[in-house]
């Protein structure tokens, strides 16, 4: 029996009843149960010992969408350059590029002289005017390319109205009898009125009252793909200081194509080189005038000079000085297809 058991519960053997022995049981138990309890501090180092451990996870799973999201941006940089490169090498070899459709229509095969040339189109070139009451003024070069439609520049168009009057184109040689009002002038739409550079398409069509008697021949697809340098080019047109608009009298100038270019001034494929770069003496009045080839067929309009400028400073204040060049710029006259009928 334990010792906690008192001695006068016992019996002279040392034993107690069942009574007693019950009793001293339940003392014992109402003891040992009788401390504090410890269940709540159990139950917050359980919860607290679950919250660390969501902690770490959460931890480890923000680590990994950002190591996650981190290899998706440099993944998607890798293909965007790789992409690039390879549109660069495909453009470069021409692989994704369109086809470009066949040139319509043939090469001709008779050369024609100079004077051959001029001949056959001399009806067809006027000179832009404007009239004031009776008093009239010229402008640019024009040529007529069907019975009531002529093509000049754009700038002629959008600066020589400025002057005021009333816009007639005068026939060549016609000794200032055959006059055509001018009802509709426009310009391709897509000129720049603010460009100082031959970089838009200065290009024009004028529609008039009347017939005009003579036309010229356009060029195809064909001869405008065929075009180089070293080509033979002939400028028909009324140069500015030797312009009369009364009585009309064109020059014929002669020349070399040097180059074809894009509005860029760069080189481009054959389809799109719409600068005309040619070395024909040219003035002023010239602009509008018809370049042929040595087919006698019109292709291209002469639109400007192309000097070269060059920044020097002159007790200490800079100045633009601007040098001649023997260059001339045309466009090519496929670009009026891109005009609407005035």
């Amino acid at each position: 029996m334990p010792s906690e058991v008192p001695r006068e519960a016992m019996d002279a053997d040392g034993r107690v009843d069942v009574a007693t022995a019950q009793r001293i049981v339940e003392n014992a138990v109402a003891r040992a149960t009788s401390g504090p309890d410890k269940s709540a501090s159990i139950i917050e180092a359980k919860v607290a010992e679950a919250t660390r451990r969501g902690a770490r996870l959460n931890a480890l799973l923000a680590f990994g969408v950002a190591v996650t999201l981190v290899a998706l941006g440099v993944a998607a940089f890798v293909v965007y350059r790789s992409q690039r490169a390879a549109a660069i090498l495909t453009t470069e070899a021409g692989l994704g590029a369109r086809p470009v459709a066949a040139p319509v229509g043939t090469l001709p095969t008779k050369v024609l002289s100079g004077r051959e040339i001029y001949e056959q189109n001399k009806g067809a070139l006027y000179v832009l005017a404007y009239k004031q009451n009776r008093l009239i003024s010229g402008c640019c070069s024009a040529f007529a390319i069907d019975k009531n439609q002529l093509v000049t520049n754009a700038h002629c168009v959008t600066s020589c109205g400025a002057r005021g009057g009333k816009p007639v184109v005068v026939q060549n040689e016609s000794a200032g009898k055959v006059e055509l009002e001018v009802v509709a002038q426009r310009a391709h739409p897509t000129y720049s009125t603010s460009s100082k550079r031959a970089d838009t398409p200065d290009v024009a069509l004028l529609r008039v009252k009347g017939t005009l008697p003579g036309a010229v021949t356009l060029a195809s697809d064909a001869e405008l793909r065929a075009l180089g340098p070293g080509d033979d080019v002939y400028v028909l047109g009324f140069p500015g200081r030797v312009m009369d608009p009364v009585s009309p009298s064109a020059t014929f100038l002669s020349g070399h194509l040097g180059r074809l270019m894009g509005f860029d001034e760069q080189a481009t494929s054959a389809d799109k080189a719409a600068v005309i770069l040619h070395d024909a003496v040219t003035r002023g009045g010239n602009s509008g005038s018809p370049i042929f080839n040595q087919y006698g067929h019109v292709v291209g309009v002469h639109a400007a000079h192309m000097d070269d400028e060059e920044n020097i400073s002159i007790d200490g204040q800079k100045t633009t000085i601007v040098q001649a060049s023997p260059y001339r710029i045309g466009m090519r006259i496929d670009l009026v297809r891109g005009v609407p009928t005035p």
